[in-house]
């Protein structure tokens, strides 16, 4: 049953029947006996090698936390961030659904509920992505996370930001958003001036030093050119990929400087948080309602933990730093 050409030298492609469609079983044997036999035939591997691929990275990647203690550091403080983000969204989820809530919520808290999931799924994906090694797909989703962190934090000091934001829930009026307030590096210099105010400094263009390398992955790999497929194939020239290309799956130290950027905005994301999500900061409100989570201690100690973690970074110098302007 294979693939061949008619005498006019249109493809014509094998016909597999299936007797019942609705026979799950039948249609994954189907599937089984044409296509998989064929694949085995091939030497491709089989369900071992597939396990034993997968036993080699996860082996890989335990070997660079060990031997790089700066790594460890980013990866474990990343996971930790993640899980912050994830409670608060959760948090935000049960008391926006509590049954005493009386009335609409506000533009904050929907604002922050969206903000807050979203930043949550993606940094789980991409920490998932370096876990198995796929470096350069992790450095494309973190450009997508910075610019969310950016609209947050200036939303959390504009509330008519905010309403923008809450009302653009069409299409259209999501990529108007995005054209007004975010393309062309309008939401990076209204954070690049607010985190010079928070680390009293000149305006200086920090988001942008620190943001260059993953924007520039970002842009390169999200954009169907042919600079993304040579970087899909050979990969970033200061990154050693052992034996194997970037097309194989491979973890790799480099990785740590996707944590080290998404990290930095954390810390700044910290700043202009302040006491949210339980009491008001900047313009917005504060987010919970309900007695229930108000005095929910765990929220507080696993927000105490994230300062300290941040702290740690910052004293033991593993943030993007900020520079004065000379």
């Amino acid at each position: 049953m294979e693939a061949r050409l008619n005498r006019s030298g249109k493809l014509l492609l094998p016909r597999i029947r299936v007797t019942n469609l609705h026979d799950q079983t039948e249609l994954r044997k189907a599937y089984d006996k044409t296509i998989q036999k064929q694949l085995r035939r091939l030497g491709r591997p089989s369900k071992r090698g597939e396990a034993v691929e997968a036993k080699k990275r996860e082996q890989k990647f335990k070997a660079i936390l060990k031997k790089d203690p700066e790594f460890y550091v980013l990866y474990r403080s990343i996971n930790l961030s993640a899980t912050w983000l994830s409670i608060v969204a959760a948090t935000l989820m049960m008391d926006l659904g509590h049954p005493d809530n009386k009335g609409e919520p506000s533009d904050e808290q929907v604002a922050a509920l969206a903000f807050f999931s979203r930043l949550a799924n993606d940094l789980w994906a991409i920490i998932e992505l370096v876990e198995r090694g796929f470096d350069l797909q992790a450095r494309a989703l973190a450009r997508s996370y910075l610019e969310h962190v950016d609209v947050l934090i200036c939303c959390i000091n504009d509330i008519e930001l905010t309403k923008e934001f809450v009302a653009a829930i069409e299409p259209d009026a999501s990529n108007h958003f995005w054209h007004k307030h975010v393309s062309k590096n309008k939401i990076k210099k209204r954070v690049a001036s607010f985190i010079a105010g928070a680390v009293g400094l000149p305006d200086t263009d920090v988001v942008d030093s620190l943001r260059e390398p993953a924007e520039l992955a970002g842009s390169a790999l999200h954009h169907p050119t042919v600079l993304a497929g040579l970087i899909a194939a050979f990969g970033d020239e200061d990154v050693d990929y052992g034996e194997t290309y970037p097309i194989f799956p491979i973890p790799v130290a480099a990785s740590g400087g996707i944590f080290r950027v998404l990290l930095t905005h954390q810390f700044w994301l910290f700043f202009a948080m302040g006491l949210l999500p339980k009491s008001p900061n900047g313009a917005w409100g504060g987010l919970l309602r309900n007695d229930e989570y108000l005095n929910n201690r765990f929220l507080d100690d696993l927000k105490r933990i994230n300062n300290q973690m941040l702290g740690f970074l910052l004293e033991n110098e593993l943030l993007v730093k900020v520079k004065a302007p000379e």
